[in-house]
């Protein structure tokens, strides 16, 4: 008895050293598996850096000033810009044949234009609080709604039924697709939390906005329930030198089948189907 009484005693602080081991190896794996997922978020892989792998390049009309892009039924449907130069149009996707196109009313600078649940088209104002209603057939007004600041771009979020606008800003502004009423807003961050300011146009694919970054040649992905950064695209180089030189920025986006991409600018003589790929695979 008295070597079981000797053992007992003895094993106790060993016990409790083994026990004190064990959890400092817990926490050690807990801190380290921290700073694992701050470098992580903090990476290149874990902020998304992209670029443009270019599958088709086609036929754009170089006197548009593109505000919005959407593709719908196989075509698509864009909106131009500038006082008295603005117009919603309809071309093909594959000859880039303007088949469909209505003037905007002079006192209208055209911004983004995106297709409502129930198939109409709504195309936003820069300045003036409106958002023209259009006929998807006929591209012609149909009906209008009105709201405060600026439209820069505009996309149909159909995983929340919500319209998501920009007005330059880092806000994203919600709307109800059918009264046009503001139903929230969210901040656009990056991983440092700064706010991401100048988004323009606006493409919205499965809970995540894609959008133009104004006077840059950058696209980022932003997750619409939480406003934080998720990807950034970098679609410089898609026009040579020569067609550059007439040519104004990078704005336009629309969503393809199978993962791809319509991108284009203003004034830009092509648009160019591409897929947002990881920078080693790119162009």
């Amino acid at each position: 008895m008295g070597n079981v009484d000797e053992d007992t005693e003895s094993g106790q602080p060993l016990l409790r050293k083994r026990r004190l081991m064990v959890l400092a190896a817990l926490i050690a794996t807990v801190l380290l598996a921290a700073v694992w997922w701050g470098q992580r978020d903090s990476s290149p892989e874990a902020a998304g850096e992209l670029t443009v792998s270019v599958q088709r390049r086609l036929p754009h009309d170089a006197s548009a000033f593109t505000q919005g892009l959407e593709v719908v039924n196989g075509e698509v449907i864009e909106s131009t810009g500038l006082y008295g130069r603005s117009t919603a149009r309809r071309w093909n996707l594959d000859t880039g044949t303007t088949t469909a196109e209505v003037e905007v009313p002079k006192q209208y600078f055209a911004e983004g234009m995106t297709e409502l649940p129930d198939g109409r088209l709504v195309q936003i104002t820069w300045k003036e609080g409106t958002a023209l209603v259009r006929d998807p057939d006929t591209l012609r007004e149909v009906d209008r709604f009105t709201y405060q600041g600026e439209g820069w771009g505009i996309c149909m979020d159909e995983t929340t039924n919500r319209l998501i606008m920009s007005d330059g800003s880092a806000t994203l502004t919600f709307r109800d697709p059918v009264t046009f009423k503001v139903t929230g807003t969210e901040e656009v961050t990056d991983a440092n939390d700064k706010p991401v300011t100048r988004l323009n146009e606006l493409e919205c694919v499965a809970g995540r906005v894609w959008a133009n970054v104004w006077q840059t040649d950058t696209i980022v992905g932003i997750d619409a329930a939480t406003g934080r950064l998720v990807a950034t695209v970098d679609a410089s180089g898609l026009l040579s030198d020569e067609q550059a030189t007439d040519a104004d920025v990078l704005n336009g986006i629309a969503a393809l089948p199978d993962d791809e991409f319509l991108i284009t600018g203003k004034l830009w003589p092509e648009a160019f189907v591409v897929r947002f790929v990881p920078i080693e695979d790119g162009k």
